[in-house]
């Protein structure tokens, strides 16, 4: 052990996998990027959307070694976007590249959740039921495939078992999957039983803080390895009460740190999740469709400069027709552009930062919708959003939210995921006390906006 401070945390996301340093004894918090490398699914032999798994772990070892190369690290730590898996062979190789949740495969899943009974997924998961969820995509799962399986670990928890050797499954991702008890923070074993799935294949639960091994004789130890559960680890302002976390990249997490689970009928209908928090508690929220849908108009569009098409939208003085950025039609449409303009009945030929301006006001008015949901749920007096994510450097986002919300906005780091993953290793490390300490050393990257 170097004691210096430094750890490097890895951040498996959906479009782009970074790799960066974080020098837990600077008095400014700060992240250093190694290593960026921005992927998309491949089309597999059978149609199917998967994760080219070999490229994406030696892009990650390229990271790790820049920063092994570069300084003493005391730690290291990974996580990723949650629900998607990968099924593991008796030799312990990939039976399959990893599926993508944004593969069509999943989109008979209501049929599956109201035979195993809505209301009893919900009470049993404490989890907002989306197609995605592991436990739909495991159910359409190719069977040869499963029957050829002897183990199951999420994505992150793979990355560890690769680099570290280590198997595992940590549970503020198992929380997203559908197929946790929330009550036991275990494997539900009846859910389990009901995909007629054999439970040695699910790995022991464990939590952040835990060492699982070592890569080139650094350790690695556990973090909250889902990224939302990193990213509101790493949001300002936790300490205060009546605060909002938005964490807006491709996705949207608007919710709020609770004690306790809440399974309530009005939780239910209104769909929130339960997802565990990295270091305790629970993080109660709901996902909005976010920046992914202006990712895939700029695609369309020959990706111009992001910066452009965010000036061109704040030009828009004309009030501009929205859409339910929650709807999972905007998911993974052939064209993302047109499904805009029909869900808005804007005409073909619509300009370009009209699209763009109807996107950005319909992400807030989503954002907005869960808030507004929150204080009816809670009862609680929200005052302050804590923003972080991509959408944290969009000044036109900060104004629109603050004006349809009336709520103070404040801007935390765009890297808020690899600030929460390098604290919990700092917990781990004892180079902070507890998670309160640890939060108030990020409370410096907060900027009221």
């Amino acid at each position: 052990m170097t004691n210096s401070g430094r750890v490097l945390a890895v951040d498996l996301g959906a479009n782009s996998i970074r790799v960066a340093a974080v020098d837990l004894e600077s008095m400014t918090p700060t992240v250093e990027v190694l290593h960026r490398y921005c992927h998309s699914p491949v089309i597999a032999s059978d149609g199917s959307l998967r994760w080219d798994w070999p490229r994406i772990f030696a892009e990650v070892e390229i990271g790790l070694g820049r920063g092994t190369d570069s300084g003493p690290v005391d730690s290291i730590g990974v996580d990723g976007w949650g629900v998607d898996y990968a099924l593991l062979d008796k030799h312990g190789h990939l039976v399959g590249l990893p599926h993508s949740y944004r593969d069509t495969r999943t989109r008979q899943w209501r049929a599956l959740a109201e035979e195993i009974g809505i209301e009893r997924l919900y009470n049993t998961t404490g989890v907002q039921l989306m197609g995605i969820n592991t436990i739909f995509q495991l159910a359409t799962h190719d069977r040869t495939e499963r029957d050829r399986a002897t183990r199951l670990l999420l994505l992150p928890d793979l990355l560890v078992r690769d680099l570290g050797g280590v198997e595992g499954a940590e549970r503020s991702n198992v929380s997203t999957t559908g197929l946790m008890d929330s009550r036991t923070g275990d494997w539900s074993t009846e859910l389990v039983d009901d995909l007629s799935l054999d439970r040695s294949l699910f790995p022991r639960v464990g939590i952040a803080g835990q060492r699982a091994g070592s890569w080139r004789n650094v350790p690695i130890h556990v973090v909250g390895s889902h990224d939302t559960s990193s990213a509101f680890l790493g949001m300002p302002g936790a300490s205060l009460e009546g605060t909002v976390f938005v964490s807006a990249g491709s996705w949207v997490i608007v919710g709020m740190e609770r004690s306790t689970v809440d399974t309530s009928p009005e939780a239910r209908q209104l769909n929130f999740s339960n997802e565990v928090g990295a270091l305790g508690g629970f993080r109660f929220l709901k996902n909005v469709v976010g920046f992914l849908i202006l990712e895939r108009c700029r695609s369309g569009w020959g990706n111009p400069p992001i910066e452009v098409l965010i000036d061109e939208a704040a030009s828009v003085r004309d009030v501009v027709p929205k859409f339910d950025a929650g709807d999972h039609r905007f998911l993974n449409p052939l064209d993302m552009e047109d499904e805009i303009r029909r869900a808005t009945g804007m005409a073909e030929g619509t300009p370009r930062k009209v699209i763009v301006r109807s996107v950005l006001e319909s992400i807030v008015d989503g954002i907005a919708r869960v808030i507004d949901e929150l204080s009816q749920i809670t009862g609680a007096r929200l005052t302050q959003i804590s923003m972080v994510g991509g959408g944290s450097r969009v000044p036109l986002m900060h104004e629109l939210l603050s004006r349809r919300t009336g709520m103070q906005v404040v801007k935390g780091s765009t890297e808020a995921t690899v600030l929460g993953n390098a604290l919990a290793q700092g917990v781990a490390l004892g180079l902070f006390n507890d998670v309160h300490a640890a939060r108030k050393w990020i409370d410096q990257t907060g900027e009221l906006v």
